[in-house]
C-alpha cells in the first residue's frame, strides 16, 4: 500500500519497535539502578552510626569498670573504719591498712581520710599546708551530704604529678569521717583517644559541668561552649547532626550512670558519601554495559523483523502493479516466513484465475468471428429469422451484463487481496514481537533462578556467623563473671590481710597466707582478661565478615529484582500482542470468505455465458433453416458480433495488464 507521494511508510513500523524496546530497557535499568545506591547508602549510613555507638557504649563501659570496684573498695574500707581505729595525729592501724591497699592496687594514685575533728590521712604521705582542713573540701563535703553513698569528683589536675584524676569518697558508717581513693584517668584517656569511627571520627568525654576530660584538640577542663552540646545534656542518649568548621557532623553520645559524664562518638558526613561512591560508580557501570548489550541485541533483532517485512512490502507492491512473475524468498520458519508461504500461494492462485480468464476471452473472440463469417454468408430475410436474430440480439446483451458482472468479481477479489496484505502484516508483526519477547522471558525467568540460589546461600552463610557471634558473647558473659567474683575474693581476701596485719602486727602469720591467696586470684583475673581480649578479638573478626557477607545478599536480591521486573513486563506485552492479533485473524477470515463469493461470481457468470452460446447455437440453425430471413437482419447481426469481438480485445487487453 503507498501513500500519496508514492513511497511506502517503513520508517514509522520500525521507529516504535525501537522506542518500545528502549523504553523497556532504559526505564527498569535507571529505577534499579537508584534504588540499590539510594538503599546503599541508608545501609552504609547505618552501619558506620552502628560502628559508633559501639564505641561509645565500649568507652562508657570501660569508665563504668574503672570506677565501679573502686566504689565498692570505698564502701567495703568505709564500713571497716572507726573512730577507735585512729586518734589525734596518729592512726597506726588506718596507715597500715592504707598501705596494704594501695600495694594491691598501683593503679590507684592515694587513698586518704579526713576525719569530722580536721584529722587528715594520706598514703602515699604528703606535707599539707599549715591550717588544712578536710571538711572544707567539696569531696568531704559531697560525702557527707550523700550518707553511705559513694560519690565521685569532677575531675581536675594533680597538683603532683600534673594528671587529670578524680576521687571516689565515701563516709564511714559510724559517721566519723570520709574515705577518699584517688584515682588517674588516664588509661580511660588512651582508651578514648585510640577509638576511631570511621577515618577521621573519634571519641570525646565532658563531664557534669561540660568541661572537656578527653577531646583530641581541646585540652582537659576547658568548657564546651558550642552550642550542640546542650541537646547532649538535654537527654540521656541519642544522635545529634552539626555543622562544625563547615563539615557536616553526627553524634551519638549516652551518659555514664555512675559519673553523669557524657562520653560521644563523632564522625564526618561526607565519609558516607565517600563509602557509597565506588557503589555508585559499579551500578552506573552496569547500567551502561546492559544498555550497550540491550541495544546490540535489539539491533539485531529489528535487522532481522524489518528485512523480511520490507521483502514482502516490495513484493505486494509488485502484485499491485500486475508484475506476478517474480516469487518471493524468505528463509525463516518463523510466522514471517509461514505468511510469505501464503502470500507465494496467493500469487500463484492470481496467476491461475487470469490464465483462465485470458482463455475464456479468446474463446469468445473466436466464436464472435465465426458468428460474423455466417452472417456474411446467410441470405434472405424472413420474420422466423428476424425473431432469432432479437434473441441473437438478447444473449448478446446477457453476455456483455456477464462479462461486466466478471470484471466487477475480480476488482473485488483485487480489494481483498490488498485487505488480505495489509492484515497479514500486521498479524506477522505481532506474531513475531510475541516469540522474541516469549524467548526473553525464558532467559530472564532462568537469571530469576540463579540469583535467588545465590541469595540462599548468602543467607546461609549469614545465619551460621550470626550464631557464632552469640556463642561468641554467651562465653564473654560467662568469663566476665569469672572476674566479677575472683574480684570480690580479691577485695574480701585483702582488707580480711589488712585486718590480720593491723591486729597481729609484725606477728602475723596468718598475712602471708592471704596474701598467697590475692596472688593466685590475680593470676586467675589475668588470665580472664586475656581470654576477653582473644574473644573479643575473634567476633570483630566475624562480624566483619557478615557484613561483607550481607552485602553480597542485598547486591543478590537487586539483581533478582531486576530480573523479574523485566519478566513481568516482557510477558505483559506478549499478552498485550496476542489480544492485538486476534482481531486481524478474524478480518483475515472475513475477507477470505469474500474472495471465495468473488470466485463464485465467477463461475456463475461463466455458466451463464456457456448459456449464451448454447442458446445463440440454437438461434443459428434456425437461421440456417430459414435463410430469406436472416438475410433481412444480416447487419445487425454483424454489428453484434463486431460488439462481442471488441469486449474481449478490451478483456484482453486489461489482462495484459498482468505479467505472469
Amino acid at each position: 500500500m503507498k501513500n500519496r507521494s508514492g513511497k511506502t511508510p517503513r520508517g514509522n513500523f520500525k521507529t516504535k519497535l525501537i522506542t518500545a524496546f528502549l523504553l523497556i530497557l532504559v526505564i527498569p535499568s535507571l529505577a534499579i539502578g537508584t534504588l540499590a545506591y539510594v538503599q546503599s547508602r541508608a545501609e552504609m549510613e547505618d552501619q558506620i552510626m552502628k560502628s559508633a555507638d559501639e564505641n561509645v557504649q565500649l568507652v562508657n563501659s570501660i569508665v563504668s569498670s574503672t570506677f565501679s570496684p573502686k566504689m565498692k573498695d570505698a564502701d567495703y574500707l568505709a564500713s571497716l573504719i572507726t573512730r577507735s581505729m585512729y586518734k589525734e595525729g596518729d592512726s597506726p592501724e588506718v596507715t597500715r591498712l592504707f598501705e596494704m591497699y594501695m600495694g594491691m592496687h598501683p593503679e590507684v594514685a592515694s587513698i586518704s581520710m579526713g576525719t569530722d575533728t580536721g584529722s587528715y590521712y594520706r598514703f602515699p604521705k604528703q606535707e599539707t599546708k599549715a591550717g588544712f582542713d578536710p571538711r572544707t573540701r567539696d569531696w568531704y563535703k559531697s560525702a557527707m551530704e550523700s550518707k553511705g553513698s559513694a560519690i565521685i569528683t569532677a575531675p581536675y589536675l594533680s597538683a603532683v604529678t600534673g594528671e587529670v584524676i578524680v576521687t571516689i569518697a565515701q563516709s564511714t558508717d559510724d559517721g566519723s569521717g570520709v574515705i577518699g581513693i584517688t584515682l588517674g584517668i588516664e588509661q580511660i584517656k588512651n582508651v578514648a583517644s585510640s577509638v576511631k569511627i570511621g577515618k577521621e571520627g573519634y571519641v570525646l568525654i565532658l563531664d557534669k559541668d561540660k568541661k572537656y576530660i578527653v577531646h583530641p584538640t581541646m585540652k582537659a577542663g576547658e568548657v564546651a561552649e558550642d552550642a550542640f552540646y546542650e541537646q547532649a545534656y538535654q537527654n540521656h542518649a541519642g544522635h545529634i547532626s552539626y555543622n562544625l568548621g563547615g563539615d557536616e557532623k553526627m553524634m551519638s553520645f549516652t551518659t555514664n550512670e555512675l559519673t553523669g559524664w557524657k562520653i560521644g562518638g563523632t564522625m564526618l558526613m561526607k565519609e558516607i558519601a565517600d563509602s557509597v561512591q565506588p557503589i555508585f560508580i559499579n551500578t552506573l557501570v552496569t547500567i551502561i554495559a546492559c544498555l550497550l548489550i540491550g541495544g546490540v541485541l535489539i539491533a539485531i533483532i529489528l535487522r532481522s523483523i524489518i528485512r523480511s517485512i520490507k521483502q514482502l512490502s516490495q513484493q505486494a507492491v509488485k502484485v499491485s502493479n500486475g508484475v506476478l512473475t517474480e516469487t518471493i524468498h524468505v528463509q525463516s520458519k518463523d510466522e514471517i516466513g509461514e505468511l510469505a508461504q501464503a502470500f507465494s500461494q496467493m500469487q500463484q492462485n492470481l496467476r491461475t484465475l487470469i490464465q483462465d480468464v485470458e482463455s475464456r476471452a479468446e474463446q469468445v473472440a473466436a466464436s464472435s468471428e465465426q458468428l460474423t463469417a455466417s452472417a456474411q454468408q446467410t441470405s434472405a430475410s424472413s420474420e422466423h429469422v428476424a425473431a432469432s436474430v432479437q434473441e441473437v440480439a438478447s444473449s448478446a446483451e446477457k453476455q456483455t451484463t456477464g462479462v461486466e458482472q466478471n470484471v466487477h468479481a475480480l476488482e473485488e477479489i483485487s480489494h481483498g487481496v490488498d485487505r488480505i496484505v495489509e492484515s497479514v502484516r500486521v498479524l506477522a508483526d505481532l506474531s513475531k514481537d510475541t516469540s522474541v519477547q516469549a524467548d526473553e522471558g525464558g532467559v530472564s525467568i532462568q537469571q530469576v533462578m540463579g540469583q535467588m540460589n545465590s541469595i540462599h546461600e548468602s543467607v546461609e552463610k549469614s545465619d551460621a556467623m550470626i550464631k557464632s557471634l552469640y556463642d561468641r558473647s554467651k562465653e564473654i558473659s560467662n568469663i566476665s563473671e569469672v572476674i566479677s567474683g575472683i574480684a570480690q575474693q580479691t577485695n574480701l581476701l585483702a582488707l580480711n590481710a589488712a585486718i590480720e596485719a593491723a591486729r597481729a602486727g609484725e606477728h602475723g602469720k596468718g598475712f602471708a597466707v592471704v596474701a598467697n591467696e590475692v596472688r593466685i586470684l590475680a593470676e586467675q583475673s589475668q588470665l580472664s582478661a586475656t581470654q576477653i581480649s582473644e574473644l573479643i578479638t575473634e567476633i570483630q573478626r566475624e562480624t566483619t565478615e557478615s557484613v561483607a557477607t550481607m552485602e553480597k545478599v542485598r547486591q543478590d536480591v537487586a539483581g533478582g529484582l531486576e530480573v523479574s521486573t523485566e519478566t513481568i513486563h516482557k510477558f505483559e506485552q506478549i499478552l498485550l500482542s496476542t489480544r492485538e492479533t486476534a482481531p486481524h485473524i478474524d478480518e483475515v477470515s472475513s475477507i477470505a470468505a469474500q474472495i471465495a463469493t468473488g470466485v463464485q461470481a465467477v463461475s456463475q457468470v461463466a455458466s451463464q455465458l456457456a448459456q449464451i452460446a448454447k442458446s445463440n447455437a440454437e438461434s443459428a440453425e434456425e437461421v440456417a433453416a430459414s435463410t430469406e430471413e436472416q438475410l433481412a437482419s444480416m447487419q445487425e447481426i454483424s454489428a453484434s458480433s463486431q460488439s462481442l469481438a471488441t469486449l474481449a480485445e478490451e478483456l484482453k487487453a486489461l489482462l495484459n495488464k498482468f505479467t505472469y
